[in-house]
């Protein structure tokens, strides 16, 4: 088995990424949006190594992680809805993908942890 399709190398690319992220981050400084954390671009990467997890024995979790970040959006768009009397896309969108950082963290630690044992 090479490394690349091993379990390990998507933490190596996660790494890689979140370093990335944190350079481009320091490179542009003043410039780089404040409302946007280093977490908030990791989630496609989190994703990403789920899916690459799938051979590895994640492929029978990822459909419910599918239909429970679904679920998610689902709910923050009816709690907002109801709470607010309206749905503002700058709220929502934030709310969403914060919980979706969140849960995609949640979601790659067990596959990760599907997939080595």
């Amino acid at each position: 088995m090479a490394f690349w399709d091993s379990p390990v190398a998507q933490l190596a690319i996660l790494a890689v990424g979140w370093l990335l992220i944190r350079l481009v981050k320091r490179v542009f400084g003043k410039h780089w949006p404040a409302q946007v954390n280093t977490w908030d671009l990791m989630t496609p990467l989190l994703l990403l190594c789920s899916l690459l997890l799938i051979p590895h024995g994640a492929g029978a979790l990822l459909p419910w992680l599918v239909i429970g970040w679904m679920a998610i959006g689902i709910m923050v768009t009816l709690i907002q809805a109801i709470h607010n009397k309206e749905l503002l896309y700058p709220t929502f969108f934030r709310t969403f993908w914060r919980l979706t950082d969140l849960y995609w963290i949640i979601g790659f630690v067990v596959c990760f942890i599907v997939a080595i044992s």
